[in-house]
């Protein structure tokens, strides 16, 4: 066995978890309006966002450093603020724009939302749930 293709493999593996996770994260972001909220407001802290969206601080500074760690949003340590820069707004606050994206995230729940049904059409070769088994 080759360790290093083990290692390479191991490492795409962990990409791949954790952009599921950022996935979620960035889903929880748009249904909740927190992307809309900090584009073109500027520099903001935790308890501002939340205020703004009538959501629970805690939370939202937790969503905001998995923001910060996927590079979504900035964060300036000496004012403990965060930032949706603006070309950022555009790909994930903006459904006018050309660029936006933010539909590919949440279009993720639909699909996990089938995989017990298709485990059990490849179990079973059976339709479940609205799957078709043709």
């Amino acid at each position: 066995m080759d360790l290093s293709r083990v290692s390479d493999f191991l490492i795409r593996v962990a990409q791949d978890s954790g952009a599921a996770f950022a996935g979620v994260s960035t889903s929880i972001g748009i249904r909740l309006g927190l992307y809309e909220a900090m584009a073109g407001a500027g520099p903001m802290t935790a308890e501002q966002l939340a205020r703004k969206t009538g959501l629970v601080e805690r939370y939202v500074l937790e969503w905001l450093t998995a923001q910060v760690a996927g590079r979504y949003v900035e964060f300036d340590p000496e004012s403990t603020t965060y930032l949706l820069p603006d070309e950022h707004a555009a790909v994930l606050a903006d459904p006018s724009s050309p660029t936006y994206a933010a539909g590919s995230f949440t279009m993720l729940k639909a699909l996990y939302a089938t995989e017990d049904a298709l485990v059990e059409l490849f179990r079973n070769h059976t339709t479940h749930a609205g799957m078709s088994a043709a």
